[in-house]
């Protein structure tokens, strides 16, 4: 969100000539605005409706960063990226979640300052010291200029939900996806959260041995709808993501009853994620199907690059044809 660094050392504070500067910024340019009591600006703020966010461990937000001179940085709102022109098709635009909790990769200082008092559905806009982008707790404001310095940045934060358990929420999103658009999928009691449906009959009812050598196409959506990938040319060209350099080809797959041993590419080197490998465990010769499934048995709380975030469930769409 910010680069930052923290060092105890030393008598003269990591930021004092910072603070210097922010406090004849706000002073010139915000007089009025809303100090915390850690010395985050409040600018504006719209309160939400729905309920206060309190100790809840997760929350999800859209929010937008600018520079004291009201450059942008980043969006989560694809206009916005339209504007600055880092707009792409497959990128994702949309609330991003954040974990507030105590372990490792909480939530920087002063961004939970701002979240820790927003009922859902508010919006703040805040000036956030370069000091106060650390994961690290102090008790007092003068702790974080001693100790801490980073870019200050202005956060326009809107509060779309709060919960505790993520993986519930990221399940039940899921499960209200496949009953809307799904319905009939089969699920797999070894892996919660991961659902299959036969969408083509296959030409043989016959299961799959050991080292099996199978060939597929598919096609990669989040559950927006957005498609991400795709093995088919055609597909890739009336949905807007071709790419010149792109492999528009089969793939071979080799096949094992224990999907975590199921591998993509010709040399059969290359791992795939459990839920898109679990769908070749139930499928069989010539079938299609449609496998979708929570990011556990994805890309985790890590995501992909642009396209695919952290708890990002996912669908394919897979055809087995040949082997």
């Amino acid at each position: 969100m910010a680069a930052f660094s923290c060092a105890r050392e030393g008598t003269e504070g990591a930021s004092d000539a910072e603070k210097i500067y922010l406090d004849a910024f706000m002073n010139e340019n915000y007089p009025g605005a809303k100090k915390t009591g850690l010395g985050v600006y409040i600018l504006e703020d719209t309160p939400g409706d729905g309920a206060y966010v309190g100790d809840a461990k997760y929350v999800r937000v859209e929010y937008t960063t600018q520079d004291l001179h009201g450059n942008y940085g980043s969006s989560t709102f694809a206009q916005i990226n339209r504007q600055l022109g880092t707009y792409k098709a497959t990128n994702y635009y949309g609330p991003a979640i954040w974990y507030r909790g105590e372990e490792q990769d909480n939530l920087r200082a002063g961004i939970e300052e701002v979240i820790s008092t927003m009922n859902i559905g508010g919006t703040r806009k805040a000036i956030i010291p370069g000091w106060l982008f650390t994961t690290e707790r102090f008790s007092t404001p003068e702790e974080y200029v001693k100790n801490c310095s980073g870019t200050t940045t202005m956060y326009t934060i809107r509060l779309a939900e709060a919960f505790d358990d993520v993986e519930k929420w990221e399940k039940d999103s899921v499960l209200n996806y496949v009953s809307a658009n799904l319905p009939g999928a089969q699920t797999d009691t070894a892996m919660a959260g991961w659902y299959y449906k036969r969408t083509g009959e296959p030409t043989s009812l016959e299961s799959f041995t050991e080292d099996t050598i199978l060939f597929i196409n598919y096609t990669l959506y989040r559950l927006d709808g957005t498609m991400l990938e795709t093995t088919i040319e055609k597909v890739a060209k009336d949905n807007g993501i071709y790419s010149a350099s792109g492999s528009y080809t089969t793939k071979k797959i080799t096949w094992h009853s224990d999907c975590t041993q199921i591998t993509m590419g010709s040399d059969s080197s290359s791992d795939v994620v459990d839920g898109f490998a679990n769908a070749f465990v139930h499928m069989h010769p010539g079938e299609k199907g449609t496998v979708v499934f929570w990011s556990g048995e994805g890309y985790s709380t890590s995501g992909s690059g642009s396209a695919i975030p952290p708890y990002c469930p996912l669908r394919f769409d897979i055809e087995i044809t040949g082997d």
